[in-house]
């Protein structure tokens, strides 16, 4: 594989990865973004900031080209602080020093000694996570089926949520741990945390306009070959932008020892 060139990754037909007329509307679109254990998408999500911000995603695609000030950036994480986006995206973009466009929230360090004090009742302390204020732009929500795991609400409550949050942006991505299987039918009562995870990315995925999976290969991972990656359609169109289509596409891929990222058609 490694002989082959590699592509640039892009998600729509006008060779984008956040598209222009996504940002320009007025109205507000969701995508997820799924992954298993062995196919973290930091690199992914970091490119998608670094697109936001300044046009470029200098990972994944070389022919996308920087524009000052594109889009104002949210980034809400249950499982990391603020430093480590700063570090790991410190190569193609300086976020310390983007305050007026970038903001994180960070819902990982005190999530359950300050913010939630008492999980088997906390419908509204989760309600006011939620009610945090985002920068109009694009918001990278990361995570947040933690709160399936670690609290008593419901896959509809943090769907409610999530829908509540999605209206406040012009573009929502979902970043989402899932098991080997979406659907677990062992998993029969309602208040089984791996039931609400599976019930929770099914409905999730019929919100979307755009879902992004990232999984291991059926064989195990493979010299040169970390994962793959597909891009599909979700089961809500694009309202009011006729003409934006979803490029469509499995590719693989590969994180390279000095963190590079190279990507092949399947």
């Amino acid at each position: 594989m490694s002989s082959n060139p590699s592509q640039d990754l892009i998600f729509f037909k006008d060779n984008s990865l956040i598209s222009s007329d996504i940002l320009a509307s007025p109205y507000a679109y969701l995508s997820t973004i799924t992954y298993n254990q062995s196919t973290s998408p930091t690199w992914l999500v970091n490119s998608l900031i670094e697109t936001s911000l300044v046009g470029s995603a200098n990972l994944v695609n070389t022919d996308l080209k920087r524009v000052a000030n594109r889009s104002k950036v949210t980034v809400i994480s249950f499982v990391h602080n603020k430093e480590q986006y700063v570090l790991n995206c410190k190569k193609n973009i300086d976020l310390e020093h983007n305050g007026k466009n970038f903001t994180f929230v960070d819902y990982f360090t005190k999530l359950f000694t300050e913010l939630i004090k008492d999980p088997e009742n906390a419908s509204m302390e989760v309600g006011k996570l939620f009610d945090v204020d985002v920068m109009d732009g694009v918001v990278f929500l990361e995570n947040p089926e933690i709160l399936l795991y670690g609290t008593s609400i419901t896959s509809d409550e943090l769907l409610f949520n999530i829908m509540k949050l999605n209206k406040k942006c012009k573009q929502l991505f979902v970043i989402s741990a899932k098991g080997e299987n979406v659907v677990n039918n062992d998993a029969l009562l309602p208040t089984d945390p791996g039931f609400k995870e599976s019930d929770f990315l099914i409905k999730l995925f019929h919100r979307s306009q755009l879902n992004i999976s990232l999984q291991p290969l059926n064989t195990g991972r493979a010299k040169d070959i970390t994962g793959s990656l597909t891009v599909s359609k979700g089961a809500i169109p694009y309202y009011k932008l006729p003409n934006l289509k979803i490029n469509e596409r499995e590719y693989v891929y590969n994180v390279t020892k000095d963190s590079q990222i190279k990507l092949y058609y399947r």
